[in-house]
């Protein structure tokens, strides 16, 4: 999308794929969101670019499936604000040699290497309509030490597998942060946030967004629009019917199970920073070097 000047949020929207896993492409039993992702070595240009998602969402499972959308010109949009001459391309792809777990078995994140088929579609001379994330997006050390307790969000996925299929959009909805999204909510790397997630909710992204007036540093308001990565959903809290609350995975099994606990409906997050693990499995030393770089 280089040198397409959009609102952010048509970028947001844009950066999510409706994930559909299992033992074959004819056999697809979980569903889950993943966003895409972007590392690039800082000496070699060398690129990668994944799927990231939940572990969950693919455990057990052979293959995955999402689908890319491309135009001769992502620019040129017509009157319903899709591109003109879009082709959505159906790609499913195996996980042996493209899985790239979190090596925490306690982080339930991981990435799926997309570089061939999507450095494919790019040869063939038409643009994605896509956009990637990277490191970059995570927030800046100034905005670290001013984020507030409670922080307007934006959290763009597939909830209970509900997306514009027509369009291939996802649902984004709005809401804010339960726990601070630094601090580690229960000891672990993780927080909370007071929106609901769903079936198909795991491996959403969530965006601190601040729209139409944002937050300085020093706590003055500016107009305009922000956004900045700050973690990926993975559970909710729950209360059984025996009334104790737990923490639990977010279903990914494409069949509708029976509901016995009650949502809070808050969704546990995992921290952003945590994709950086990422980058270190796809290029190790990336850290020092980007620091080298920098310096």
């Amino acid at each position: 999308m280089a040198g397409f000047n959009a609102p952010i949020e048509h970028a947001l929207v844009r950066n999510t794929v409706q994930l559909l896993a299992g033992a074959s492409a004819g056999q697809l039993t979980s569903t889950g969101t993943g966003f895409l992702y972007q590392v690039t070595h800082p000496t070699t240009n060398h690129v990668k670019v994944l799927i990231l998602t939940n572990k969950h969402v693919v455990r057990g499972a052979n293959v995955v499936r999402f689908v890319l959308s491309s135009a001769p010109s992502v620019s040129d949009l017509d009157d319903s604000h899709q591109p003109v001459g879009r082709t959505d391309h159906p790609i499913v792809l195996p996980l042996a040699g493209n899985l790239v777990p979190h090596s925490d078995p306690d982080i339930d994140l991981c990435g799926i290497d997309i570089t061939v088929p999507y450095g494919q579609l790019l040869q063939s001379g038409r643009q994605l309509r896509s956009m990637n994330l990277n490191s970059t997006w995570l927030l800046p050390p100034v905005d670290r030490k001013s984020l507030p307790d409670i922080q307007q969000v934006l959290v763009i996925g597939y909830p209970s597998g509900l997306w514009d299929a027509h369009n291939n959009i996802p649902i984004a909805r709005r809401g804010t942060t339960a726990t601070h999204a630094l601090a580690r909510y229960a000891g672990k790397r993780n927080f909370l946030v007071d929106v609901a997630a769903f079936q198909g909710s795991s491996g959403s992204p969530v965006f601190a967004y601040e729209s139409p007036m944002f937050r300085q540093p020093d706590g003055s308001l500016s107009p305009g629009t922000k956004a900045a990565f700050i973690g990926i959903v993975w559970g909710v809290i729950e209360r059984t019917t025996t009334g104790e609350l737990k923490a639990v995975e977010i279903p990914s099994a494409v069949t509708q199970v029976p509901v016995l606990q009650t949502s809070l409906n808050l969704a546990i997050a995992l921290h952003a920073d945590a994709v950086r693990d990422i980058d270190e499995v796809i290029f190790p030393g990336i850290t020092a070097a980007t620091a080298a770089r920098d310096a």
